[in-house]
């Protein structure tokens, strides 16, 4: 995943190690934190979050998506907080202790806010904590997809979710979160009055760069508010996809119709489920979204966004007694981020990459149609030209499925099906031979990633794929060497596997 950096980006990173700024507060960054207020607000507009939104860099996809949940987790124990603190229980005494364990997050933050008024504000958000220490969240449920990155494993552990309470969802055969599981999951919740922390979507799984059906989730959402008067939070892993979305974003930071978006990308195409699914994103509650990945910026960058920034309200901590916050017109970064020291240099250079190259349709939107549709031209290749002939066998080179964004998982299939043939070994021992010529000549032979599919079809389960995550866009002439030096590589493994002995 590691593409080349522009000049502007590095230069300005460059410039802002030579200070040393700490982004953490303003006194040890006046410069780079007005920078990064000025990245929040692209970010926002990015995702169409809007100037109720907030958001602010972090080291990476790890920390953004664990505050994220953070947030999630904490906003789950404020309605009990607000049933059993004497100044605030009638706010919620309507509310049957079924629904009281979900209510939706608009209602929450407006009874925070109910709170507020009453003078009590802090001291539902202590009860609140006490309620999570003594466990009152302990049979909390987390739904996740089985796509979701391996960070998501220590999350539910850090936060003492637990894997016992992490459901993993299955995907479908474009592996989307499938979303009649996720319905099933919710309605037996929220039918027992179980609480949910959260269901985390994916706009560009890490895999797979596929892209769940969040108009479908948030959907979902609306229907369970009308049957059972009880809601969850969204949050979505757009790590990798979430500059995606500036294909389909005029200069204003509006979206585009599907038809001009199409007109724009070509030869690119931007499938309408994946186009729908960024138009529905500004509904959700809060994204990750990586400037170091599809942002092409120098590590770290990553982000979070969150649609309201009340919701942030719900990590602050108290304020260092060494340092201030600024002049209060902005939200300050410190008390109200996971990460305390955070370098201004990564501020400096998204900064400059944004003013260099906007996140709409005229900056990135270009650059990553180019990604795109080189990505688009590689899965064509398999399926027209992917026949490989090795020791007297063909093979195929198959691209998993259709990509969603520029990510393509390739595996190699036998024509024909021998006696002793275990093609999840063949994989593996291809990509393990690719990853060896690698490291031993890294200039000569192409560097691979790889993924394990869990895929709805049941044929491409637990198959480890060769990952392909195409950070440029190629000219016909850098794809043919592309396509000829994969081919090559993928070729010579595969003769090294055929002319092992049989395993007796």
């Amino acid at each position: 995943m590691t593409g080349d950096t522009p000049i502007a980006a590095s230069l300005a990173y460059l410039c802002g190690m030579l200070y040393n700024p700490n982004n953490v507060t303003p006194e040890a960054s006046p410069v780079t934190t007005e920078l990064e207020h000025e990245v929040s607000d692209d970010l926002c507009r990015l995702l169409g979050y809007g100037a109720r939104g907030w958001a602010h860099l972090s080291s990476g996809g790890h920390s953004a998506n664990y505050e994220a949940i953070w947030i999630a987790r904490n906003l789950r124990a404020v309605p009990q907080a607000l049933a059993e603190h004497p100044g605030t229980r009638d706010l919620v005494s309507h509310h049957a202790p079924a629904t009281l364990v979900n209510l939706g997050v608009d209602e929450v933050l407006a009874l925070l806010d109910a709170a507020s008024a009453r003078d009590v504000r802090e001291e539902v958000l202590r009860l609140a904590a006490d309620i999570r220490r003594r466990g009152g969240l302990s049979d909390a449920k987390l739904l996740v997809a089985r796509t979701a990155h391996y960070a998501w494993h220590k999350c539910v552990d850090l936060l003492g979710i637990g894997a016992g309470n992490t459901e993993w969802l299955e995907v479908d055969d474009g592996h989307r979160m499938d979303l009649s599981a996720v319905r099933n999951r919710v309605h037996a919740h929220l039918r027992r009055g179980q609480p949910i922390v959260a269901v985390v979507a994916c706009a560009g799984s890490s895999g797979e760069g596929s892209v769940d059906d969040l108009d479908g989730i948030l959907r979902l959402r609306q229907e369970c508010e009308r049957e059972y008067g009880a809601s969850f939070y969204i949050h979505v892993d757009a790590a990798f996809g979430g500059y995606c979305r500036a294909l389909c974003l005029d200069p204003a930071g509006d979206m585009l119709p599907y038809a001009e978006v199409s007109r724009l990308i070509h030869p690119a195409v931007l499938k309408q489920e994946v186009y729908d699914a960024f138009r529905a994103l500004p509904r959700t509650d809060s994204a990750t979204v990586d400037p170091h990945k599809n942002g092409h910026i120098p590590y770290p960058a990553g982000a979070l966004a969150v649609r309201d920034r009340r919701l942030v309200s719900l990590i602050a901590s108290g304020s260092a007694p060494y340092f201030g916050h600024g002049d209060g017109r902005r939200l300050p970064f410190g008390p109200h981020t996971l990460e305390g020291a955070r370098p201004g240099a990564a501020a400096a250079a998204v900064w400059a990459a944004h003013q260099l190259t906007r996140p709409d349709c005229t900056g990135y939107g270009r650059v990553l149609a180019g990604c795109l549709a080189t990505a688009q031209e590689l899965h064509h290749r398999c399926r027209t030209r992917g026949v490989l002939r090795v020791m007297g066998r063909e093979f195929r080179l198959v691209s998993r499925f259709e990509p969603d964004l520029n990510i393509v998982n390739l595996t190699v299939q036998p024509t024909q099906v021998l006696p002793g043939d275990d093609m999840g070994v063949v994989n593996l021992k291809v990509l393990e031979g690719l990853r060896a010529d690698a490291l031993a000549d890294p200039h000569g032979q192409p560097w691979v990633s790889s993924n394990e599919l869990a895929s709805g079809d049941g044929a491409s389960a637990g198959l480890h794929a060769l990952r392909l995550c195409v950070m440029q866009e190629f000219d016909p002439p850098t794809l043919d060497m592309v396509w000829r030096s994969l081919r090559e590589a993928i070729s010579r493994q595969l003769a090294a596997v055929v002319a092992e002995p049989p395993a007796t």
